[in-house]
C-alpha cells in the first residue's frame, strides 16, 4: 500500500506542478492520440492510479493485484477526464483580436469635442469591445455626433470625420 501512496504523491505532485508552471512539463508530452499522453493527463493519471489502488487496499481485503486493477481503472477513468478537459481547452475557439488598423471605416461616437486642429476623444465599439481613442478632424465636431474613422494617427488616435445624415 506505500508504493500505490507514493505513486499517488508523486502524480498529485506532478499534476501540481503543471497547473502552477505550465509550460515546463511540456517536455513530458507526447503529441500522440490528440493530447491524451500530456504531462496533466499523465499526472492525473499516476495520481488516481496510486490513491485508487491505496484507497481499495486499504477499504477492501483484496491484495496488491487487486490494488492495482482497481488503481488502473481509477487512473483511466481520471486520466480520460483530464484528457477530455484538456482536449477541450486547447481547441476552444477564440474572439479575434482588436488591431489598431482594422478600424478605418467604423464607425464611431464624440465623447469629447474635437476642436478645430486639435484633439477630442471618440468611443469606438469594433468587435464586441467599446474602446476610447484620441480623436482629430478636419474641422469641430461636438460631443454626440456619429463619426467615421477615415485613417489611423497612431495607436492611440483615430482621424474622423462627421457622418453623412
Amino acid at each position: 500500500m506505500l508504493g500505490f501512496l507514493i505513486i499517488g504523491a508523486i502524480g498529485l505532485a506532478l499534476l501540481i506542478v503543471a497547473l502552477i508552471f505550465g509550460e515546463i512539463l511540456d517536455i513530458f508530452d507526447v503529441d500522440a492520440a490528440g493530447g491524451l499522453l500530456s504531462g496533466p493527463v499523465i499526472a492525473s493519471f499516476l495520481a488516481a492510479f496510486g490513491f485508487g489502488g491505496a484507497l481499495t487496499m486499504n477499504a477492501t481485503d483484496v491484495g496488491v493485484t487487486g490494488g492495482a486493477l482497481a488503481g488502473l481503472a481509477s487512473g483511466v477513468v481520471v486520466g480520460g477526464i483530464a484528457g477530455g478537459l484538456t482536449r477541450s481547452l486547447m481547441r476552444m475557439p477564440t474572439d479575434e483580436s482588436v488591431r489598431t488598423g482594422d478600424l478605418v471605416g467604423a464607425t464611431a461616437v464624440v465623447v469629447t469635442p474635437i476642436p478645430e486642429g486639435g484633439f477630442g476623444e471618440v468611443n469606438v465599439s469594433h468587435l464586441g469591445q467599446t474602446m476610447k481613442y484620441n480623436a482629430r478632424a478636419s474641422e469641430p465636431i461636438d460631443v454626440g455626433t456619429p463619426v467615421e474613422v477615415t485613417a489611423v494617427l497612431s495607436s492611440s488616435a483615430l482621424m474622423v470625420a462627421p457622418l453623412e445624415r
